[in-house]
């Protein structure tokens, strides 16, 4: 179930190794870390997943946040400050 929308900001980006997974076949890319802007009380408690909808990035997935803090991995680079429009979904039953 939709909660609501948000913006968070990177807070780190560390680069992955690039590996290959078949012949002529690599991956690799980036694990991003952010934090969501204010209210971030709101979030702060219980169990929430974020999924990037501004800019749209190929291959990153949602993933939890706990505290207003959540990462994933990107196939694109994303720079420190950078900010993300997110959509959050409440994961409680």
């Amino acid at each position: 179930m939709e909660e609501g929308t948000g913006v968070a900001e990177v807070i780190s980006v560390t680069k992955q190794p690039v590996v290959e997974i078949a012949e002529g076949v690599e991956v690799g890319g980036y694990t991003v870390r952010a934090r969501i802007y204010a209210p971030t009380d709101k979030y702060s408690d219980g169990s929430f997943t974020v999924k990037i909808a501004k800019p749209q990035l190929q291959h990153a997935q949602g993933s939890q946040m706990e505290h207003g803090e959540f990462s994933f991995n990107s196939g694109e680079e994303l720079k420190v400050g950078d900010k993300l429009g997110i959509l959050i979904f409440s994961t409680k039953n």
